[in-house]
């Protein structure tokens, strides 16, 4: 049983870091909702190391760290981390494979020296472990009919976190020194680093956030058909998901995709909107 107060812990980190998350988490059943509350702040403990470290910290230590306290929750049930002990009770509970937990954790650890990636293969295996296992281990949590709903997860995963990298591009290289588009791309469109670090919102740049924006798009119409595979109560917050997640490529559309002049956000009305249309749909 997870206490009250982990579950109140657990869902101030989600509402204070994920806000379409968090409004689409509201969505599920209760006893799902609080788990996705876990299971979030699970995650976005160790991503927040390596994005958002303490100063004088070691994001590496903290991870190894981590990982370190997470197998022995895992392995004890025991933990004095309230979210650690949580966690691993879902694990037990959905026989939520263990080793996409380390592969999530792992893909934190990587994030910390990789920072440019050649190829969107190369890209895509970050993403499995950053964020398609994430999807992996909710579909888990809420049920499914067909095994394929995995796939379709995964693709959904996939979606939002290549999301996240198109509207994040200038935040991500200023405070983070990263690129998480692939060199091959930005070569093809002649889209060069000095063009990022200028914050050039070049002809060039605009054809690439073009193509990148077209294959988010196709991910998240792939990752659309799993959706009936899922326990029919929890299909509207998993829509709805991917709904507000999909809106910031509106977004960033409608700013002609120049995401260095603000960052790509729906306000409140919008988000209202997309909740009474995704209902009506489903």
């Amino acid at each position: 049983m997870i206490s009250k107060k982990t579950l109140d812990q657990a869902e101030q980190i989600e509402r204070k870091y994920g806000t379409s998350y968090y409004i689409a988490t509201l969505f599920f059943p209760k006893e799902i909702r609080d788990e996705v509350f876990v299971l979030y702040a699970f995650v976005r403990i160790p991503d927040e190391f390596v994005d958002n470290p303490e100063k004088g910290t070691d994001p590496k230590e903290k991870l190894i760290a981590w990982k370190k306290d997470w197998n022995d929750a895992y392995t004890t049930g025991k933990s004095d981390n309230s979210i650690l002990e949580a966690t691993s009770q879902l694990f037990k509970k959905y026989s939520i494979p263990f080793n996409l937990s380390i592969l999530f954790i792992d893909a934190m650890i990587q994030d910390i020296t990789v920072s440019r990636y050649e190829t969107y293969t190369d890209l895509h295996s970050y993403m499995h472990g950053s964020a398609e296992v994430v999807g992996l281990m909710l579909t888990h949590i809420m049920g499914y009919a067909d095994t394929q709903a995995f796939v379709h997860a995964s693709k959904l995963g996939e979606a939002m976190q290549l999301t996240n990298f198109l509207r994040d591009i200038d935040e991500d290289y200023r405070e983070r020194s990263r690129i998480y588009i692939p060199k091959e791309d930005m070569l093809t469109h002649g889209v060069t680093e000095n063009m990022i670090s200028g914050q050039q919102a070049t002809t060039q740049f605009v054809s690439l956030m073009k193509y990148e924006i077209a294959r988010a798009r196709k991910l998240f119409r792939e990752a659309d058909l799993g959706i009936e595979m899922l326990s029919p109560n929890c299909r509207y917050a998993v829509g709805l998901s991917s709904k507000l997640y999909e809106k910031i490529l509106d977004k960033i559309e409608d700013q002609n995709y120049n995401i260095f002049r603000k960052r790509a956000r729906s306000n409140m009305m919008e988000k209202t909107w997309i909740i009474f249309k995704t209902y009506v749909t489903h």
